[in-house]
Formats: C-alpha cells, structure tokens, sequence
C-alpha cells in the first residue's frame, strides 16, 4: 500500500459527512459518559467530606457545652 493509495482513501472518507457526524456524536456521548462517572466519583468523595465535617462540628459543640 503505497502513500496516493492512502491519501486517496483518506480523501474519501474526508468527504463522508455521514461518518464524521457519527464520529463527532460518538465522541461526544464517550466524553459524557465519561464525565458523568467522574461526577459520580467526586461527588461521593465530597459527601464523605461533607459528613465528616458535620460529625467534627457535632463533636466540637458537645464540646463547648461541657
């Protein structure tokens, strides 16, 4: 397979606007899909912080009560 030979297939698919439409919305549903679990992982990391804090301002008014 020489160079013209590649050039030409990659010259067709340029002109495929079928393809790169269905490119460009796979791309976008991997990178959403992608985005949605990295939200997930976060978002339970910040709960955790958020419930140990509560716990900590729990144990610090009991604290100053006494």
């Amino acid at each position: 397979m020489n160079i013209h030979a590649i050039n030409s297939w990659i010259r067709h698919l340029a002109h495929n606007y079928f393809l790169i439409v269905i490119a460009a919305v796979v791309f976008f549903l991997c990178k959403a899909v992608i985005g949605y679990f990295t939200y997930r992982h976060y978002n339970k990391k910040l709960e955790a912080l958020n419930h140990k804090l509560d716990r900590l301002s729990d144990e610090m008014g009991k604290i100053k009560r006494e």
